[in-house]
């Protein structure tokens, strides 16, 4: 029996961030907007890695790590980063699943 079909880092975190940029301006306040789209090119980061602990919080599912990628959407200043978006993202081509915890407005 196969595997699941799995899509690659590289495709989710791309996938991950077209969500972002999709439902961002309906999830961050039009300030956090506005620094993301002024500084993004130099200052942005996006960073894939292995989905952490904090997620069980959140989704009713079992996270197999080959299964699922996280993903940070954010800006790296010198005194103090600022994330944006962090995404869990399913590489399961036939379960697609995506999930985000969004920066709290203030």
């Amino acid at each position: 029996m196969a595997g699941p079909r799995l899509y690659s880092e590289e495709e989710v975190t791309h996938q991950a961030y077209d969500i972002f940029l999709e439902l961002a301006p309906d999830n961050l306040s039009e300030q956090d907007i506005a620094d993301f789209n002024e500084h993004r090119e130099e200052l942005g980061f996006i960073e894939e890695g292995e989905p952490d602990e904090q997620w069980q919080d959140f989704v009713a599912l079992e996270i197999e790590p080959e299964l699922f990628v996280q993903v940070l959407v954010g800006l790296e200043f010198d005194n103090q980063d600022i994330l944006f978006a962090k995404i869990l993202i399913s590489r399961d081509k036939d379960a697609p699943f995506c999930h985000i915890l969004w920066k709290d407005s203030e």
